[in-house]
């Protein structure tokens, strides 16, 4: 590799580190330069032409590389990031695994498959044509996109936010669409817009008004909203979001329950608690104790006005719904008989 191409690969890494983005193989001898220092370990190539040096890139996690793709896809391509790559954009929750390794673009093309190959399938009630690209490592979904005005977001161009969540409920799971809806709606995107946005567009819109009628922006964080989409699917009674109970050792900080029931027989509260915090291998026994002895004080507070059972899930129990259900299940939580109708 000449002096002159190495000083020029120097100079495109500096600028597409302080762009947050991946490199872009210029010329030919830059590609070869780049590929080279692939072959050493230096440099990764996540997509065609495009290349990161290789500790940076081991930091990120899915998200953060995501995005460096799609800015640099932006200087080579006069793309629209849609669906699944627009939710990225847009900053919103959801699980890296509706990803599906794809980079999504909107399309102004219904049905055409100019590469030819293996079509991606798609069920017949998702928007969505998704085509191969011709020799790419990293596979590339079309979607049919008509009457949208991107914008411009975390310096990608991408569908409207109204349009992006649509998409994403469309291609996701109800849970997903669930964390999603949530969180647009606690951020200013009203119910209205968005049914304003869906109305006279040709797509089967049962999946967003089933999300739409037990959507609740109190959810204060995704996996709030994962916990809350699992206790909706399961048939169980519809709970309150974020109850206040007086707090007798600090009583301008209210205690806030995550999600409750009022029966007959009381109150039931569940709390959503993340990572199962109390073993961690990395905390300190003091650590520990002060953890469960402040969550012990805590559970007696809510006792003493009226809770009668308190319910901890966490992250695990997310992933793993089944665990969650058997743990409302021995609480008592009402449920129906059958679960709920959903189209998903």
């Amino acid at each position: 590799m000449s002096r002159t191409t190495t000083v020029q690969i120097d100079s495109l890494i500096r600028q597409a580190a302080t762009e947050q983005r991946c490199v872009i193989g210029t010329t030919r001898p830059v590609q070869r330069g780049l590929q080279r220092m692939c072959r050493q370990g230096l440099m990764v190539s996540p997509y065609i032409n495009l290349y990161c040096p290789t500790e940076p890139w081991q930091t990120m996690n899915g998200c953060e590389r995501h995005l460096h793709i799609l800015r640099a896809l932006q200087l080579t391509h006069d793309w629209t990031a849609a669906g699944e790559s627009a939710v990225e954009a847009h900053g919103l929750p959801h699980p890296w695994s509706m990803h599906e390794g794809l980079i999504t673009i909107a399309s102004a093309h219904t049905s055409s498959n100019p590469y030819g190959g293996k079509r991606y399938g798609t069920r017949r009630d998702m928007p969505a044509t998704a085509l191969p690209v011709r020799n790419s490592r990293q596979p590339l979904r079309r979607i049919f996109v008509r009457d949208d005005e991107p914008v411009v977001v975390n310096g990608v161009r991408a569908t409207s936010l109204p349009r992006t969540v649509v998409d994403a409920v469309m291609l996701g799971t109800f849970e997903s669409s669930m964390e999603i809806i949530n969180h647009v709606l606690a951020h200013g995107l009203t119910e209205s817009e968005l049914r304003t946005y869906c109305a006279g567009r040709r797509f089967d819109h049962a999946r967003i008004e089933s999300v739409l009628t037990y959507a609740n922006p109190l959810a204060e964080n995704g996996g709030e909203s994962l916990v809350y989409a699992t206790i909706i699917r399961a048939g169980f009674a519809i709970p309150e979001l974020q109850c206040e109970f007086e707090n007798f050792d600090h009583p301008k900080y209210p205690l806030r329950v995550d999600f409750l029931w009022r029966t007959d027989d009381g109150m039931i509260a569940l709390e959503y608690d993340g990572l199962r915090k109390y073993q961690d291998p990395t905390m300190t026994r003091h650590a520990l104790q002060e953890n469960i002895t402040r969550q012990a004080a805590r559970d007696q507070i809510l006792l003493a006005q009226h809770v009668t059972k308190i319910v901890h899930c966490f992250a695990e129990d997310v992933y793993q719904p089944e665990r969650l259900i058997a743990k409302l299940e021995q609480a008592g939580v009402p449920r129906l008989p059958q679960p709920r109708a959903l189209p998903f």
